[in-house]
């Protein structure tokens, strides 16, 4: 096989993995938003088929896990409710504050205090209620985590 039929196989394939690699991150960032939508504090936990009970962390309150896509799902009720208290989103692989910041401020709003030399982000509000973008990295074999968490502080 010639040279250059060989090069076009190359750029054809690495271009053709580009292209899946943006399309996963911009199903991603739509996922965050879906989530963030769906899964709302001091709301029922909804029925959702990719959300199921899971052994609590707290007493008395309940714990759902799940997974949307590539994003790994922890939500939590307050003590002796249905009521979300706590939602927690991490998309295991690399840092992807920026490229989800977007989706989490279409949905909470611009946040009140950034950091974006770090990507991490944060929003504050009356009542204790808090949320945070910031990417926690890996260590090892172990891969780094691009968080989204909404709780009561």
């Amino acid at each position: 096989m010639p040279l250059i039929i060989r090069l076009r196989q190359i750029l054809l394939i690495g271009s053709l993995l580009a292209v899946t690699a943006s399309l996963s991150l911009a199903d991603t960032v739509t996922d965050v938003g879906i989530l963030l939508r769906e899964i709302l504090q001091d709301r029922p936990v909804p029925r959702l088929p990719y959300l199921n009970r899971a052994a609590p962390m707290n007493p008395d309150s309940g714990y759902f896990k799940g997974r949307y896509g590539g994003i790994d799902i922890s939500v939590e009720t307050h003590p002796n409710s249905d009521l979300v208290a706590a939602i927690l989103l991490a998309i295991p692989g690399p840092n992807r504050t920026r490229e989800i910041l977007p989706a989490v401020s279409a949905v909470l709003g611009p946040p009140h205090s950034s950091d974006p030399t770090h990507g991490i982000y944060g929003w504050e509000w009356p009542d204790f209620r808090t949320a945070s973008v910031h990417y926690v990295a890996g260590g090892g074999d172990t891969a780094g985590q691009t968080i989204i968490s909404i709780f009561y502080r």
